[in-house]
């Protein structure tokens, strides 16, 4: 028994080639009609219309492969343009996830090229905060040696900036280069202010006879310091030591000491007022 052949599994050429066939095979079955004696028992009439009969069913079957081809075509074109359009947007696709692997690929050697920049910015900001770390100590030491030589008025403006300088032996594993420059550049803006400056306040003082008074000091800078008493008869001349400022009674110096508090006080018009100094 012979397999039977779906029109859909012929490709064009097989289809045309059939048709062909069966068109011969319907001439040939009305040629054959024509010449051969009809059978016996059948007029020839009858044969012929048999003969008709099968060439109207092999026309039939061809009419109808022929409308199968012209749908099959249809659909093969139809599909093709379909898997021609995906194919195209496939391309597209393929050109966009290149075009955006370049730029991510770009953005990576940024991304490195920054991280090996900012791991280099970090050595040389290490390095840098590791020598600070080194010079700090020495710099403190100095500017606590600056502010015992420091007026009493002037340590008081710096004295926070003072008491957060580490002692000696201190653990400061939790204390920032920038925190103790801060101390330490804190103490000498207030030095060097209070070193263009003159001030007048009032202090206790021994006036050399055994007893304590209250008296008026100048202090000219941080280099300079004078002192008068309430009464304006005994003076005094004060110089910084690297144990505080050291005072010595000067009875000369009182009556001058007199007419500079008064114009510091702005009850006399403003005069130069010459008073003796010491230069260490």
């Amino acid at each position: 028994m012979e397999a039977a052949i779906h029109p859909k599994h012929l490709s064009p050429s097989q289809v045309k080639l059939s048709l062909q066939l069966l068109l011969a095979l319907a001439l040939s079955a009305i040629a054959s009609a024509q010449d051969t004696p009809a059978p016996k028992g059948q007029s020839p009439a009858a044969a012929a219309t048999s003969a008709m009969d099968e060439t109207r069913a092999l026309l039939q079957q061809w009419s109808a492969t022929e409308r199968l081809i012209t749908s099959e075509r249809a659909e093969w074109e139809t599909g093709k343009a379909m898997l021609q359009g995906r194919i195209q947007l496939l391309k597209v696709s393929i050109e966009e996830i290149e075009k955006k692997i370049a730029e991510a690929k770009t953005k990576l050697e940024d991304a490195k090229k920054r991280t090996t920049e900012a791991e280099a910015e970090k050595v040389k900001i290490r390095e840098a905060t590791d020598a600070l770390l080194a010079a700090v100590p020495e710099l403190e030491k100095g500017v606590k040696d600056l502010f015992k030589r420091a007026p009493g008025v002037v340590q008081e403006k710096a004295r926070v900036l003072h008491d957060r300088i580490p002692k000696e032996g201190a653990d400061v594993k939790n204390i920032t280069a920038a925190e103790r420059f801060q101390n330490v550049l804190g103490i000498l803006n207030e030095l060097n202010k209070a070193n263009n400056e003159i001030n007048s306040v009032p202090e206790i003082h021994d006036l050399g006879n055994g007893k304590k008074a209250e008296v008026k000091v100048v202090y000219v800078g941080l280099g300079q310091g004078y002192f008068v008493n309430s009464n304006g008869d005994i003076g005094g001349l004060g110089l910084p030591s690297a144990d505080g400022w050291k005072w010595s009674p000067n009875p000369d110096i009182a009556p001058k000491m007199r007419e500079l508090v008064e114009v510091m006080k702005k009850a006399v018009a403003p005069k130069l007022v010459e008073l003796p100094a010491e230069i260490q």
